[in-house]
This record gives structure tokens, C-alpha cells and sequence, in this order.
């Protein structure tokens, strides 16, 4: 039996080994380290902070962000940053960054939970930004950027949601996350358009087009949400013209009445003597596959009879839209119509074909190989 004088001696013991413990992990602490939640002067974040920027909530209420760190180091450039294009002898910060919040007008700042994954800053910088809104009711967003691949920077997102530094998720169409954080080209692939919508615009190497993606923000759900998707062979920002959700609406639309997109007068089951008279005179006519075809500037009219055999009764049974300007991908056309009901290599064609049946009719993207944009589509 152990007496309990030699309890309370080992009890004395275990105590001032726990303090010394954490004696010992305070001690081991950076100097000044901030935690969240801490009050800072604005003056003293000012002063210690590498990066600061002005950011807007959804209400226009401005906030300054600061962005410092407890351990940073400076250095000096030894040879040329092909990435952030800074140049030999340049500044170099690296360290764990952290951001500090203050409201216009306050005095003192407060450290954020948000986490910046941000390591290094080299002046000038220009990487790492402020997008401002367009239209009220939203908020500017702070973008810190990574290093992606030679085109593109991996963005991060992040907005002021009542008075705390939040960062954004990436979800798809159908609310599905994507990622943490999103593609842009490395200059000019960022821009806000009214309604809460932000544009990221990337090159594509495989299918030589710039791909430009529209996404909406919910402040509420802290997501940035798929709204468009467009492809381009400018690297201008587009100003006009249909996006891939759109379009491939109409198609939809026209397939399921089965009629020609954008003309309700022509109709698959119409007579050859009808449609003439509609249309007018083809730019040529020949026989393909199934039947007699005529073609016009901008798409095809497929008859149920040969040239031999068509007389003014022969009928409509198929549209080809020569809609290559569309520059459609097959995996965008997934997005936005879903899984298809069919898809399969035609060595008749010598192509791909995606089916997606639509009642009695059905719509058949055509494109050569896997990774190639859509040549044509068909509405039968």
C-alpha cells in the first residue's frame, strides 16, 4: 500500500512537470505570434504587414486586409522569376502568411481564421489582386494566386461576409464541389460581369481555344457556381455572341418539336415542296449515306429518299447545323445536357458520335477524335 504522503509527493512531482511543459512550448513560440481572433492596432498591422488591400462587403462597406507573418524572411533574387516576372535582385518574402481584417474607421484589426496558403511574396508582385465588383449587392474578391502550369495560375477566392475574410468554393452547374480553388491565364484571365458573375478565362492546349468559364457567387453559400462555359479562338474577352448553356438549350428545344433551331417554320416530316419554297434554292445537293441532301450556307436538309427517287412528297427526315463556330467540346456538352443516351466510334463517318435521345427525335454531336471540338450536329 502506497502511503499518501508519497501520493501527494509524485501529485507535486506531475504538476510542475506540466508546467514546465508549457513553459517550454511558449518559449518555443515566434515572438509576437497572432492568433486568431486577436485584436491588433491598425497602426501596428500597417507597419509589420508585407501586403495590404481594400476590400468591399456585399453591403459596399470597405475593409482593409492586411497580410503579414511572424516567421517571414527576406531575401534577395539570385537569377530571373519567369512566373511572377521578377527579376534578379529583387525582394523575396517567404514565411506563414496570415490575414488581419480591419473595417474602415476602426482602430484596431483582427486576425482571421481564413487560411491563405500563401508562403512567398516577391516585389513588385502583381499575382496576387483584388477583382472589385460590378452592381451592388456584391462583394469584391481577393484572389491569391499559385503557380498552375505554364498558362494558368491556381486562383484562390476569398470575400468579406459579415466582417470576417471568407474563402470561396468552386462547385459546378449542379452544386457538386469542384475544387478550392480555380484555372486562370496568367495575365487578363480574370474579370467581374453584373449579376455576381465572375470570368475565368484559360488556354487550351489540346483544343487550341480559349476557354472561357462564367461562374455566380453566392455569398450566403460561399460558392463561386457554373453558370457558362464558352469556347474562342480570340483571346479577346467575348463581348457578344451565345454561350454553350444557351445554345445548347435551343437545340434541345428545337429537337424536342423536332424543327430546325431558330426557324419554327421548317420541321422534320416536312415535304421537300414546302421547304423549297421556305428555303429557297441550296448552295448544292448530293447524296449521302441515308438519303438526298441539300445544302445551304449555315446547315443541311437530309429527305428520306435518294436524288433518283426525290420528287416534291419526299420528306424531311434530318437537319446537320454546321455549327463548328460554336467551337463546342464534348465535355461541355456533358455538362449541360448530361450523360448522353448513347456514344460509340462510326467508321462509316469516321468519327465519334454523342447521342442524347429526346423523345421522338434526338440530337447526335459529331467530332473526330476524343479530345477534338464538335465538327457538326444532327437533329433527326
Amino acid at each position: 500500500m502506497i502511503h499518501p504522503k508519497h501520493n501527494a509527493k509524485w501529485a507535486s512531482l506531475a504538476l510542475l512537470t506540466l508546467i514546465g511543459y508549457v513553459l517550454s512550448a511558449l518559449l518555443l513560440l515566434p515572438p509576437n505570434a497572432a492568433a486568431k481572433g486577436e485584436q491588433i492596432s491598425a497602426k501596428q498591422l500597417a507597419s509589420m504587414s508585407r501586403l495590404s488591400f481594400t476590400l468591399r462587403d456585399a453591403k459596399q462597406t470597405a475593409y482593409t486586409v492586411y497580410i503579414f507573418a511572424n516567421n517571414e524572411q527576406k531575401s534577395t533574387l539570385t537569377e530571373e522569376n519567369g512566373w511572377t516576372n521578377n527579376k534578379k535582385g529583387d525582394k523575396s518574402y517567404t514565411g506563414t502568411y496570415r490575414a488581419a481584417l480591419v473595417k474602415k474607421g476602426a482602430t484596431y484589426g483582427t486576425v482571421q481564421a481564413a487560411k491563405l496558403d500563401l508562403n512567398t511574396i516577391i516585389f513588385p508582385q502583381t499575382w496576387n489582386f483584388v477583382v472589385k465588383s460590378k452592381g451592388t449587392g456584391t462583394p469584391d474578391m481577393l484572389m491569391i494566386t499559385d503557380w498552375g502550369t505554364s498558362n494558368f495560375n491556381e486562383v484562390k477566392t476569398y470575400i468579406v461576409r459579415s466582417g470576417e475574410l471568407r474563402r470561396v468554393t468552386y462547385v459546378d452547374n449542379k452544386g457538386k464541389k469542384i475544387d478550392d480553388s480555380y484555372s486562370a491565364s496568367r495575365e487578363d484571365g480574370i474579370r467581374t460581369l453584373s449579376g455576381a458573375r465572375v470570368q475565368f478565362k484559360n488556354y487550351n492546349n489540346l483544343q487550341f481555344v480559349y476557354g472561357v468559364n462564367t461562374f455566380k457567387l453566392n455569398v450566403n453559400q460561399l460558392q463561386l457556381r457554373l453558370e457558362d462555359t464558352r469556347n474562342l479562338r480570340t483571346k479577346a474577352w467575348p463581348n457578344s455572341g451565345v454561350g454553350d448553356r444557351a445554345y445548347l438549350k435551343s437545340l434541345k428545344d428545337a429537337a424536342l418539336k423536332g424543327m430546325m433551331p431558330g426557324r419554327t417554320d421548317i420541321k422534320i416530316g416536312m415535304t421537300l415542296q414546302n421547304a423549297q419554297k421556305k428555303l429557297g434554292k441550296p448552295n448544292s445537293r448530293s447524296n449521302e449515306e441515308w438519303g438526298a441532301f441539300y445544302y445551304y450556307s449555315k446547315f443541311g436538309v437530309g429527305f428520306d429518299s435518294y436524288m433518283h427517287e426525290l420528287t416534291n412528297k419526299s420528306r424531311i427526315a434530318v437537319f446537320d447545323l454546321y455549327n463548328e463556330k460554336q467551337n463546342l467540346s464534348p465535355w461541355n456538352v456533358r455538362i449541360w445536357m448530361g450523360k448522353p443516351s448513347s456514344e460509340y466510334y462510326n467508321e462509316v463517318v469516321g468519327g465519334y458520335e454523342m447521342v442524347y435521345q429526346l423523345g421522338n427525335h434526338a440530337i447526335v454531336f459529331n467530332y473526330e477524335e476524343e479530345e477534338s471540338l464538335i465538327d457538326f450536329t444532327s437533329i433527326y
